[in-house]
C-alpha cells in the first residue's frame, strides 16, 4: 500500500509540475502551417509554458505569446510576395542590409504587430534563434535579453538569407534557419522543460537526430509535420496560407487530441 501511495504522489507531481515547451521551426511561406497548430492549441486550452521560435516560427511564436494570434493569422491570409519583399534594394530601412531582395515591406508589417511590452510582460517564456554573421555563430536569445531590440531580433530570425542581414548593436544577423530549424528543441533540458511539442513546417535533415537526442534524455516529445506538400519558401499567397492553416489545425488535432 505504501509503494502504491508513493507512486501516486510521484505521478501527481509529474502532472502538476511538468513544463511544456513549444518549438516552432522555420519554413518561409510554409510558416502559415504553424498558425493552424497554434489555433488548435489555443482552442483546446493546451497548457504551454514557453515558446522557442526559428525564422517564421519566431514571428508566429511572438503572436501566440502576445495573445495576438488572430492578427498574425490575418497577416498570413492577406500577404503575397509584394507584401514581404521588394526586388528593388535601393530604398530600404536604415538597419537593413539587403542582399538580393529587400525585406522592408515585411519589416513594416512586423513593426505594426510586434509589441515588446506585451512579450516582456507575458506569462510565457519566449526565445528565438538567429545567426550572427559578424561572428559566424548561431545565437539563441530569450526575451529579457532582447529588451529594447525585440522587433529587430525577431526580424533577424525571420530574415530569409536572400533578404540579407539586419544590424543590431553593430553586429549583423540573419535567418536562424541558416543554422538549424530544429536546434531550440535541444534546449528543453537546459531551461527546465520536460515535455516538448515541436512544429516543423518543412522537412529538415537534422530533425530525426534532434528527436533521437531528446528522447535519449527521456523527455516527452511530440513532433507535428505537414501531412501534405508545402509551397516553396518564397511563394507567399493567401490561397496557400489558408490551406496550410487548415492543414496545421487538422495535423495538430491528430497529434494532440489526447494530450494531457
Amino acid at each position: 500500500m505504501k509503494k502504491i501511495t508513493v507512486l501516486l504522489i510521484i505521478l501527481i507531481q509529474g502532472i502538476l509540475f511538468s513544463k511544456t515547451l513549444l518549438v516552432l521551426g522555420g519554413g518561409g511561406a510554409a510558416g502559415a502551417y504553424e498558425i493552424g497548430v497554434l489555433k488548435y492549441i489555443v482552442e483546446n486550452n493546451i497548457e504551454i509554458d514557453g515558446v522557442f521560435g526559428v525564422s517564421a516560427g519566431a514571428l508566429n511564436g511572438a503572436g501566440f505569446v502576445m495573445g495576438k494570434l488572430n492578427e498574425v493569422e490575418k497577416l498570413w491570409k492577406s500577404i503575397d510576395d509584394d507584401d514581404v519583399f521588394d526586388l528593388d534594394t535601393k530604398d530600404h530601412h536604415k538597419n537593413l542590409n539587403p542582399f538580393i531582395l529587400d525585406p522592408s515591406p515585411l519589416y513594416k508589417f512586423l513593426k505594426e504587430i510586434i509589441s515588446e511590452d506585451l512579450i516582456l510582460n507575458s506569462k510565457y517564456d519566449y526565445g528565438i534563434l538567429t545567426f550572427n554573421i559578424t561572428e559566424f555563430k548561431p545565437v539563441f536569445i530569450r526575451k529579457e535579453e532582447m529588451r529594447g531590440k525585440m522587433l529587430d531580433y525577431i526580424f533577424a530570425s525571420a530574415s530569409y538569407p536572400l533578404f540579407g542581414t539586419i544590424e543590431i548593436n553593430g553586429k549583423k544577423y540573419t535567418d536562424g534557419g541558416v543554422f538549424s530549424n530544429t536546434y531550440p528543441a535541444l534546449l528543453a533540458d537546459r531551461y527546465g522543460y520536460d515535455r516538448v511539442i515541436a512544429v516543423y513546417p518543412v522537412i529538415d535533415m537534422p530533425t530525426d537526430w534532434v528527436i533521437y537526442s531528446i528522447q535519449k534524455t527521456k523527455k516527452n516529445i511530440t513532433i507535428i509535420r505537414p501531412s501534405d506538400s508545402v509551397p516553396f519558401p518564397l511563394n507567399f499567397s493567401p490561397t496557400y496560407s489558408e490551406k496550410l492553416i487548415e492543414m496545421g489545425y487538422n495535423d495538430a488535432k491528430e497529434k494532440l487530441e489526447n494530450w494531457k
